[in-house]
């Protein structure tokens, strides 16, 4: 039996390349690759090359038919937009408003010709939070109405709470428990700030995605939910003039945090037409197998998505969508800790799953399925490590581990990142909701402990304004053409980033305990049914 992984001279974190973390980039977001798309050819070749590194880096295949890859089934849609609209209707008159100035419609992944004619109401954030004392629904019913609902959840919330009440499929569901037949989406004042109309606007090109089941029926679709659209704040404006408050007010409430709901008067007609196309994408996945008779079966999931938005609306010319932070810098890095576990020798106790996710930029469905089908197949994941746009463009002195405080994973990360030569940071921005934003999410929504380790705050050189640079990044070059090899990138600090979760891995592998989640914490309870 090999030795277990002991930090000592020679160990496999030191096998680490800076130059091969480089290479793997400047391959994964070369404009061959277009992009990335989930189901595109580019995606493919992405993946083609990552199962070669696998094999090469001497892991065992852990996909179908004894192959690194894991087909990943799914449908997808695409908003048709001349076959869209939205007219509300109102004592005394109406307003018909236009697609792209206006709204925004969302797919229909259940039908490809849709019509919703309904009454309105409003419910603030679309948040019953009982454990908070908060309920937007305390006054209102929604039964059979289209909910106007803004984005987010209220900035008093715990950072834990607020990014679980904002997540997408919670609010969803709370809709649907109370009877919703529609909704549009409002962006709260924050959202507005972080994310300009004009960009959703210039963005509304891509198609969306869900992964389907063993049955052929795509997942997380609520077709009790018959549409949803967005609206930019000018539209919504109309359909509170004659309500108890007006936009501006609900905007300002919103702000505070307090609960608020009423109905809205008229009625609004929505109609979408979209198509769909049924098609799959692979996850490539691998297995570094553990040396303990008793715990091999548990397995740490290591992860980082490989898919970007492939090719989209030429920006200054330019429509590909390279991705190379976001996310072939994650990948790159996740290459290179499967090759030094091979070049180390060393085996843990647990078995290391390492997975290149696809389709994350669709709703984290890669993930997802891949968590899916290892409950199906009896696999027992014990914890993930993911990585997702470290967003490292210079040395660092610190780094942030999302979701490190819910469990003892977190405990492990600010160990392994001192004995790197690094401080754990804690998140400065919980507004951005990275927690539910990332591949690690899929882990956690199923009761398993997860983290993700970025870039922290703190360049070596003090005079290097790293916030400003991500700023810069956020505003002009995530999700457009710009994110591509003319940004700098720091491949030393990306070498010790993997370097830490090697050392985090290994650390959860070799435990007697497999990672648990903190005492009383509100994710071990909200999900705690899903262990």
């Amino acid at each position: 039996m090999l030795p277990l992984a002991q930090p000592a001279s020679g160990a496999p974190w030191d096998a680490i390349r800076p130059s091969a973390i480089r290479a793997h980039v400047e391959f994964l977001a070369d404009d061959l690759l277009e992009g990335r798309a989930a189901a595109s050819r580019g995606h493919d070749i992405a993946a083609a090359y990552v199962a070669a590194q696998f094999q090469q880096s001497g892991l065992l295949p852990a996909g179908e038919a004894d192959s690194f890859f894991q087909p990943v089934p799914l449908l997808e849609a695409t908003p048709v937009l001349p076959g869209s609209s939205a007219e509300w209707v109102f004592a005394g008159g109406s307003h018909v408003f236009e697609y792209g100035i206006d709204y925004l419609p969302s797919a229909d992944f259940e039908s490809a010709s849709s019509t919703l004619s309904a009454p309105l109401v409003f419910a603030g954030f679309g948040v019953e939070a009982p454990e908070l004392q908060h309920d937007d629904f305390a006054n209102i019913d929604v039964k059979g109405r289209i909910v106007v609902v803004l984005s987010g959840a209220p900035a008093k919330f715990p950072d834990h709470q607020r990014a679980y009440y904002s997540w997408p499929q919670r609010k969803a569901a709370t809709l649907l428990e109370h009877g919703a037949v529609g909704v549009i989406h409002v962006d709260s004042l924050e959202d507005s700030r972080r994310i300009p109309w004009e960009r959703r606007v210039a963005m509304s090109w891509t198609s969306q995605m869900r992964w389907l089941n063993e049955q052929g029926e795509p997942q997380n679709t609520y077709p009790q939910l018959k549409l949803q659209f967005r609206f930019n704040h000018a539209a919504a404006a109309y359909l509170f003039e004659q309500s108890p408050a007006s936009l501006p007010e609900v905007l300002a409430t919103a702000e505070t945090g307090d609960a608020q709901g009423f109905e809205l008067p008229g009625m609004l007609t929505l109609s979408a037409t979209t198509g769909l196309r049924r098609t799959q994408s692979s996850n490539v996945i691998a297995v570094y197998p553990g040396a303990d008779a008793q715990l091999k079966d548990e397995y740490i999931v290591l992860s980082a998505h490989l898919d970007h938005l492939g090719r989209g609306s030429a920006v200054d010319g330019d429509s590909i969508y390279n991705g190379a932070h976001d996310n072939a810098a994650g990948v790159a890095i996740l290459l290179e800790i499967a090759h030094a576990l091979h070049a180390s020798k060393v085996r843990s106790r647990r078995s290391l799953l390492i997975a290149a996710v696809t389709a994350q930029e669709k709703g984290l469905l890669g993930s997802d399925f891949l968590v899916h089908s290892a409950r199906a197949a009896n696999r027992r994941i014990v914890a993930n490590i993911n990585i997702d746009m470290p967003l490292i463009f210079a040395p660092l002195q610190d780094f942030v581990a999302i979701g490190a405080r819910h469990s003892t994973l977190g405990v492990m990360a600010r160990s392994a990142a001192a004995s790197q030569g690094y401080q754990l940071a804690s998140e400065r921005f919980p507004e951005e909701l990275r927690l539910i934003r990332g591949d690690q999410f899929s882990f956690i929504r199923r009761g398993i402990p997860a983290l993700a380790l970025t870039g922290g705050y703190r360049a070596r050189d003090n005079a290097l304004d790293l916030e400003q640079m991500r700023r810069q990044f956020r505003a002009s070059r995530h999700h457009q053409p710009g994110d591509d090899l003319s940004l700098p990138m720091d491949y030393r600090t990306m070498a010790d980033l993997g370097k830490v979760n090697l050392r985090i891995a290994l650390a959860a592998a070799d435990a007697s305990a497999r990672p648990h989640w903190q005492p009383g914490d509100f994710f071990a309870r909200i999900f705690a049914h899903q262990e």
